[in-house]
């Protein structure tokens, strides 16, 4: 029976510790789900252009070419487009003049990937050209004497492909705001889930509920970084679109919302792990923490509306949200001097988190900061 217990006990702990995980990369996929339809279907038009209008037999660069500009690591697609075409048009150059008047093998190939990349860096140096200028080059002389294209054949092949993934990603791009929107609400959501986890473990003294916050706690960084990608990316797409331009302002909100969210989520993460730490060493945590950790959470999910909120006119909006987080604030319990250091970094760090939600609202850090009773021993913490 103690076994059977102890089986049910490591299966319960392995699926909170995997179910995370596999959330976050269920909700990654879902946000790629567009951009690889985009790139897909860019690949092929590259590919019926080339052999269609441009009459090639072979258009291999073609559908490369639109991958590279269109991938799934998004931002700063244009600054990849055109790094790829000089990359490709580098390393088609260099491998045609060598394989035409050296041939091809394995030493050649050697040679004209060594020069392709070397003035790629001294061209310009960015990633992007280097890789592609030594792939393009190698390709070119191995696909040698299996193709009879004309030279230049290739340059335009990485042309069309480039420029096919230049009117996909202004003409059909996805919708910046609310992919960034989406990514934003997804770490607010991760963090209240943590700190609603960690209520109950404080009240109960539940050392697994804790570790099972920790675990949620830390699943945000991947959403923040995905986050950032999706802001670069939108400041791209809302500059060069015209159907976005009105999104630009938007954009521009979100920007400067995204530390204020980062702080949230790293200070939660100081939290729950402290909180832990006070639960493991026996430490008296008030009551009333728990409960103001549990009511930071409804917040959070209060904040994830009003970010997916597609108007301002939308309830809830900044005013209703600061509002509440004053009431909120006023209303802290004072930590008590006893208190051991982990649970009072917790009170601390409570008040941290209160303004990181405030500055999401566009309330300064300065205009907040009186409105926290601050604990006794830890006054500048907050």
């Amino acid at each position: 029976m103690l076994q059977l217990i102890s089986i049910l006990g490591l299966l319960r702990r392995a699926g909170s510790t995997a179910w995370p995980s596999l959330r976050t990369a269920l909700l990654r996929f879902a946000g790629y789900l567009v951009p690889i339809a985009q790139t897909a279907v860019t690949a092929g038009a590259a590919w019926w252009v080339s052999v269609e209008v441009a009459g090639h037999e072979q258009p291999l660069l073609a559908p490369l070419a639109a991958v590279v500009c269109l991938s799934v690591a998004r931002g700063a697609r244009s600054r990849r487009a055109g790094e790829l075409i000089a990359g490709v048009t580098i390393g088609t150059i260099v491998s045609d003049v060598v394989v035409r008047y050296i041939g091809n093998g394995p030493w050649q190939i050697c040679l004209v990937v060594a020069v392709a990349m070397s003035l790629a860096v001294l061209l310009d140096g960015g990633s992007v050209i280097v890789l592609q200028s030594g792939s393009s080059a190698a390709l070119v002389a191995a696909m040698a004497s299996a193709t009879a294209a004309h030279p230049f054949d290739r340059v335009v092949d990485a042309l069309i492909g480039g420029a096919l993934s230049l009117v996909a990603l202004s003409v059909l791009p996805t919708d910046p705001v609310r992919r960034t929107r989406r990514c934003a609400a997804a770490v607010l959501d991760s963090v209240s889930a943590a700190l609603r986890q960690t209520s109950k473990g404080l009240a109960a003294g539940d050392v697994s509920a804790l570790e099972d916050a920790l675990a949620l706690a830390r699943s945000t960084q991947s959403m923040i970084d995905s986050m950032r990608v999706e802001l670069r990316s939108g400041s791209e797409v809302a500059r060069i679109s015209p159907i976005h331009w009105r999104g630009r302002r938007r954009i521009g909100r979100l920007a400067s919302i995204a530390d204020p969210i980062d702080n949230a989520a790293r200070n939660t993460r100081v939290l729950v792990r402290r909180a832990l730490i006070a639960t493991y060493d026996g430490e008296r945590v008030d009551p009333q923490l728990a409960d103001a950790v549990s009511e930071l959470a409804h917040l959070a999910d209060r904040m994830r509306l009003m970010i997916l909120a597609t108007t301002p006119a939308k309830k809830p909006n900044e005013i209703q949200i600061s509002d509440e987080l004053e009431r909120f604030a006023r209303s802290l319990p004072q930590q008590e001097i006893s208190a051991g250091f982990s649970a009072a970094v917790v009170s601390a760090q409570v008040r941290s988190i209160v303004i990181d939600f405030f500055e999401v609202c566009g309330i300064p850090r300065a205009v907040c900061r009186p409105m926290l009773p601050r604990p006794a021993q830890y006054a500048g913490a907050a």
